[in-house]
């Protein structure tokens, strides 16, 4: 089976074929729904298999449920932790790397507030990873950045969603590249929202308010609630929703409608973690120990390999930090199961396709 044949359901979008391809014979295009998929040019590929060989849904690796250390952590250093979608931890990992004269890769806004996957070795350029994009990132070449710096005997840290994170390792491992100076974090991920809703969701709220957007921020820390979304324009405008108060993307987002269709399959919803380190909200946390919750964030960490435990161990002394030793209390929904799909899937999507993004506000406003 080709990349181009693989099903929808199962296709992640990871970029591992297009990195791969020594001859550059794929593209992504958008489908209806807005998610980006492999297109070969056939004049262009050399049918030499790579691309098959290298994709993760293809190649599916069964593993054994690696001996784990859970945490619960919370930045001391409350300006941090404020800045930070959780609990201030990526901050700390990442600081390590980069003032070891490494290099992090993360998801980061373009100056078109696209989400794409960057490599730098700037503080400044990681503080843009921070903040969690509720929007799935473009990979584009960047395999090919991080086989390059590991090749120049660089650290790297790279953090993404499980699948990113299993993309870059099966592009590494057909490129015969060692990864001892890798260190991967994945993210407890909810599922992808399309890239191409978004876009239409931002000039949406820019028509509204009559100006461009000068910055976006998905978990602004206001109230003591860190669901809200904060946007800021150019004409001094600012806007703040939240998922209750009823800005349309983060409702389209929380009630799992604009996901991209293999997360409603995806392989990476269990305690099997690919990276070696796994992080997300703490959601739950009041099960563990309810004091140690003050809303303003609680990462979760789950440390995956003897790598991970090195770095985190690094920056523990930073943190007020909680060894959960009943795995069950973190068990949140997606380290168990794929995000279902909403019954009225169809129907809300059938009003995009009829309206555009006024199709799915009338579709929330009427339901």
């Amino acid at each position: 089976m080709s990349v181009e044949k693989l099903e929808r359901k199962f296709c992640t979008g990871c970029m591992a074929c297009k990195n791969i391809c020594p001859v550059d014979a794929i593209a992504f295009e958008y489908n209806e729904k807005g998610f980006l998929y492999p297109k070969i040019d056939k004049e262009k590929c050399i049918e030499c298999g790579l691309c098959e060989k290298t994709c993760p849904m293809l190649n599916k690796e069964k593993k054994e449920e690696p001996t784990q250390e859970i945490y619960a952590a919370k930045n001391k250093n409350m300006d941090i932790r404020l800045g930070s979608s959780s609990g201030g931890l990526f901050h700390e990992l990442t600081d390590i790397v980069l003032n070891r004269n490494g290099y992090v890769c993360g998801a980061i806004f373009d100056d078109s507030f696209n989400v794409i996957h960057e490599i730098t070795n700037s503080h400044e350029t990681r503080n843009k990873m921070q903040t969690a994009k509720y929007v799935q990132s473009r990979i584009n070449d960047i395999y090919k950045k991080v086989e390059e710096m590991i090749k120049e005997n660089k650290e790297v840290l790279f953090s993404g969603t499980p699948c990113q994170v299993d993309g870059l390792y099966k592009y590494l491992s057909t490129k015969n590249i060692i990864t001892d100076k890798l260190i991967t974090c994945d993210i407890v991920c909810h599922g992808c929202p399309s890239p191409k809703v978004f876009e239409e969701y931002l000039k949406d709220i820019e028509e509204k308010y009559k100006s461009k957007i000068k910055s976006i921020n998905f978990r602004h820390k206001e109230n003591d609630y860190t669901q809200n979304i904060k946007i800021e324009f150019e004409n001094g405008q600012t806007y703040i929703n939240s998922t209750s108060g009823g800005d349309y993307y983060y409702r389209l987002f929380s009630y799992d409608y604009m996901l991209r269709e293999s997360c409603y399959n995806c392989n990476y919803t269990n305690m099997n973690r690919v990276g070696d380190i796994t992080i997300g909200d703490f959601w739950g946390i009041e099960k563990v120990d309810d004091s140690f919750s003050d809303n303003k964030g609680v990462s979760l960490v789950i440390i995956n390999s003897n790598k991970g435990k090195e770095l985190f161990n690094e920056v523990k002394d930073k943190f007020e930090v909680l060894f959960v030793e009943d795995k069950e209390k973190c068990l949140q929904h997606n380290l168990k199961n794929p995000t279902a799909i909403p019954n009225n899937y169809d129907s809300i999507w059938k009003a995009y396709y009829e309206k555009g993004f006024e199709g799915f506000k009338q579709f929330l406003d009427n339901n």
